[in-house]
Formats: structure tokens, C-alpha cells, sequence
């Protein structure tokens, strides 16, 4: 494992609350929430159904060892799982304290923020008490789930940890009084006109049909567990006990700052300064620490995105290149070079992406987030908390191919499955693999995907694995370009070499307070 250089800790200026933003920006973000708790809840229904499947291998008799085959299905379900219910930990937090803003004059904020912090935790426990109850008790397994992973962003004792978190009787009193101040709080939903905002019929549905589940599987452990939840009720009667706050995934992950929301630790400078030893083709690896994409595919690395650099960048690097001119000779047309081509073959796809990007800035990468195979700039693509950029070790004509191939893929639809065998909707490492997959006349670019919770896959953490793998050997893929890496303690990021870089994968997902 890496060591950093011990740096003496500055203080930090306050970190912003969601709750200080302006009205309009707290909705704007609280909206972002909401679809990305809809995505996390929807991993944990999918995943947790995905487990139920093998229930049988979950029930195997102790005397029974498990294979390795079998071992990797249940860490990587687990893994994901796990990753999927500590996304939507992380939007209950940054929410949970709704309570301190009054209803009678921030109706909107206390509104926003109830719904998001209940529906979340009514999620987390309808799955998680099922996961519980399909896992817990086999002593062989329970000892695997608990084994650190790095790979996957498994620090130790994950499993226990996080069923003290689903069983704690704090955890279930923050359900049942959840659900009798939704009641309560519903004419102050209308008047703030929240319930005719999109997304949230959904979400009040969801919550509803979550909190059934979890009462429904707290029931079924016992009168005993019901009846200290009622006591809790009934004894508390402070603020706590209308919604009460307890330690949360956070206090046993790290120091997560959840409520750094819009201050990338990646400075604009430093971004635009990294261009200049960007190129286009480069395969860039991409985190921000509790930016809810890609959440399922667990490790430290989420996000991965194809740098193409500006039409100008384009024309530099390939137009003139021989082996590019005698291939796009080729195509239909025979356009006179590569950019002409995708102008041509390309008339809107090539507007939109000569033009600027929300910030103002020209587009530089294509990339598959929320919104699908997008053109994005600086300030969405490599303004995040850590950034790795590696080079394939291919020709320009390859890159060139690879581009056209992302070109393609422009505008599809984001791949919230996670199907690499279907291009119609795409993952983020989807495009990147999909625009590299060696072919007949291409060599592209072999990296073998994984099983994760029986699917067959690519977290982007695996490229940055690849690379350790391969790394120094002659027929490595990837050069080192740069690593730009976060410290959240100083609130900045740092340049730092290779050698770094390479051991990141074995960082701990959640676990963001680095050492």
C-alpha cells in the first residue's frame, strides 16, 4: 500500500450546509437527491433480489464449503449491496437535520428535507432488514462478509457493523416516528406545493410501500424488539423522539463530509492546468466523493469517461496523421479528414459538441452520466476529488476509431442495469470499453470484465487495477498521464505520481478521510 507524506492539517473555512443554499438552489439539489435515491433504492431492491435467487447458497449447510466461485458471487453481491445502501445513507445525512429548519417559515426546505431523510432510511430497512434475515446466522458466511475486501471497498466487519445499523432499536424508532410525522407534515407538503413536483408521488409511494416492508420484517423478529421500539416511543420526549438522530454509517466509515455539496477539491486552475498534458483518446478515471453515480459497482473508482479534447484537438491530432487519412479515405464519402468525417456523419452530435458546455466552457469529453452518453466540459468531467488520466499505448488511428465509436454512442441512454451486453443504454464504463473493444482491424484495448452480484460487468476501479497489474511490463496498455489526488481534511487536492495512483483501487469506498 501506499504511504503519504504526514502534512500538518490546516483549519478548514465551514463547510456549506444544504440547508444554507438559496431556495432555488436547495430544491435544484434536493431534485438531484431525489433521483439519486431513487437509483440507490433501486440497487438495493434489485441486488437484495438478486441474493434472494440464491437463497439456497446463502443457507448452505456450515459442514459445506463454499467454492471460489461461489465466494466471489456473495462478497461481490454484498459489495454492491453494501455500496448501494451507503449511497443512500449518504442522502438521509446530508438531509437528517431538516428538524432545525422551521416548518412555519422554511416550509419548502423542512419539506424537502424530511421526505428525502425518511424515504431514504424506509428503503435502507425494508432491504436491509431482508438482507439481514437472509445472511445472518450462518457463521461461515458471516465470516466472508466480514472479511476486508479492498478491491471492492470492504474495510473489516462491514457485515456486523451494518447489521447493528439495521437492528439497532434507535434506527427502527426513526421509522415508526418517520411515518407518524408524515402524516402530520402532509398539509404542509401541499401548501408548499411540493407534492406537485415531479419524482415525489413516487417517492411518498415508495416510502410508503418501504416502511410496510420494514415493519413488516420487525414484526416478524419478535415482540420483544417491538416492544423496546414502543418504549423508546413512548419514553422519549424531546426532539429526538419526533425524529431522533443516532450514529450513523459515517461515525464507523470515516469522516465523510456528506454536506460538501458543489466544492469540488479539485481546483479549476488545477483542471485547466491539466490540460495541457491531455490528449485526445485518453481514458480518464474520475471520483467525487459522495457524487451518487455509478452506485452497485463498488470500489473506490466510479466513474470513467472518454477525453476527446476540443475540434481543435481533433484536428491536430489526427488530420494529418497518414495511417488516420488512409483509413477515413475508406469510409463512405471519402471524407478529406477524420473531423470532416464526423461532421459529416455526425451534423447535430458535431453542433452540439463544437459548442459550449452549461459553464461556458468548450466540451472536452464524452461521458455516460444520469442524463445519458453526454458532452461535458472542465467543470463536470475533471473538476471532481480525484482524477487519474492514462494513455493507451494504441495507434492514432485506434484512438481515432475509438472516437468515432464514443461519437456513436452520444445520447443514448444511461445503462442504470448495467448490461454490457446491450448498446442500447450505456454505463459510464461501458462507453469506454465499448469504444475500445479490440476488433478485426482494431487493437484496441482488452480488458476483461467481472462478476459483480451475478452480472457480468466493468467498475471502473478495474481499470485502475489493470494498470497496477500491468504496470512497468512491456505489454502494458496504459501510460500514467497524472493523478490529481483529494485530501478532504485540507479541503484541496495534490499532484501525485504513478506509483500512487496505482494502489488506489484498495482504497475504501466510503472511507474517504485517506490516510
Amino acid at each position: 500500500m501506499y504511504k503519504r507524506q504526514v502534512e500538518p492539517v490546516r483549519a478548514l473555512p465551514a463547510l456549506g450546509d444544504v440547508y444554507d443554499l438559496d431556495e432555488e438552489a436547495f430544491v435544484a439539489q434536493a431534485r438531484r437527491d431525489l433521483e439519486a435515491l431513487r437509483q440507490g433504492a433501486e440497487g438495493l431492491r434489485r441486488i437484495q433480489a438478486e441474493a434472494a435467487r440464491s437463497r439456497a447458497l446463502y443457507r448452505q449447510k456450515q459442514s459445506v464449503p463454499y467454492t471460489p466461485d461461489e465466494k466471489q458471487l456473495l462478497v461481490s453481491t454484498w459489495a454492491a449491496f453494501f455500496d448501494c445502501f451507503v449511497a443512500t445513507e449518504g442522502v438521509r445525512q446530508r438531509y437528517w437535520e431538516f428538524l432545525k429548519v422551521p416548518s412555519l417559515t422554511q416550509p419548502r426546505k423542512h419539506a424537502w428535507g424530511f421526505l428525502l431523510t425518511h424515504a431514504a432510511l424506509a428503503a435502507e430497512l425494508a432491504q436491509g432488514l431482508r438482507y439481514v434475515e437472509l445472511a445472518a446466522g450462518q457463521a461461515q458466511l458471516e465470516v466472508l462478509l466480514d472479511e476486508p475486501v479492498p478491491q471492492y471497498g470492504l474495510p473489516p466487519r462491514t457485515f456486523g457493523r451494518f447489521k447493528e445499523h439495521v437492528l439497532h432499536v434507535g434506527t427502527t424508532t426513526q421509522l415508526f416516528t418517520g411515518d407518524g410525522y408524515r402524516g402530520t407534515l402532509h398539509p404542509l407538503l401541499a401548501k408548499a406545493g411540493v407534492l406537485d413536483d415531479p419524482g415525489v408521488p413516487a417517492l411518498l409511494q415508495a416510502m410508503r410501500d418501504d416502511s410496510r416492508a420494514a415493519r413488516g420484517s420487525l414484526l416478524k423478529r419478535g415482540p420483544v424488539m417491538f416492544a423496546r421500539v414502543v418504549a423508546d416511543l413512548t419514553q422519549d420526549t424531546t426532539a429526538r423522539a419526533v425524529f431522533p438522530v443516532q450514529k450513523t454509517v459515517a461515525e464507523w466509515m470515516g469522516d465523510t463530509r456528506v454536506r460538501r455539496a458543489g466544492r469540488p477539491l479539485i481546483s479549476r486552475e488545477q483542471a485547466l492546468k491539466l490540460l495541457e498534458r491531455m490528449a485526445p483518446g485518453d481514458v480518464v478515471l474520475a471520483r467525487q466523493n459522495w457524487f451518487l453515480s455509478n452506485i452497485g459497482l463498488p470500489g473506490f473508482w466510479p466513474h470513467a469517461e472518454l477525453y476527446v479534447g476540443t475540434a481543435q484537438d481533433l484536428a491536430q491530432a489526427f488530420d494529418a496523421d497518414a495511417d488516420v487519412k488512409a483509413w477515413v479515405a475508406t469510409l463512405p464519402g471519402q471524407p478529406p479528414t477524420f473531423t470532416a468525417h464526423l461532421a459529416r456523419a455526425f451534423p447535430a452530435k458535431w453542433a452540439e459538441y463544437t459548442g459550449k458546455d452549461a459553464h461556458g466552457d468548450p466540451v472536452r469529453i464524452i461521458e455516460s452520466i444520469s442524463e445519458g452518453v453526454s458532452f461535458t466540459g472542465v467543470e463536470h468531467g475533471l473538476r471532481v476529488d480525484y482524477l487519474g488520466v492514462l494513455r493507451p499505448r494504441l495507434s492514432k488511428r485506434d484512438k481515432a476509431r475509438a472516437i468515432l465509436r464514443a461519437f456513436t454512442f452520444q445520447g443514448r441512454p444511461y445503462d442504470f442495469n448495467f448490461d454490457f451486453f446491450s448498446d442500447q443504454t450505456l454505463v459510464c464504463t461501458e462507453l469506454v470499453w465499448k469504444s475500445y473493444a479490440p476488433a478485426k482491424d482494431m487493437m484496441g484495448l482488452s480488458i476483461p470484465l467481472v462478476n459483480v452480484a451475478g452480472r457480468r460487468t466493468l467498475p471502473a476501479n478495474e481499470i485502475v487495477r489493470l494498470f497496477d497489474a500491468e504496470y512497468g511490463t512491456p505489454t502494458r496498455q496504459f501510460d500514467f498521464v497524472a493523478f490529481l489526488d483529494g485530501r478532504e481534511a485540507r479541503g484541496d487536492a495534490i499532484e501525485a505520481n504513478a506509483e500512487v495512483f496505482r494502489y488506489t483501487y484498495q482504497r475504501m469506498k466510503w472511507d474517504i478521510a485517506q490516510e
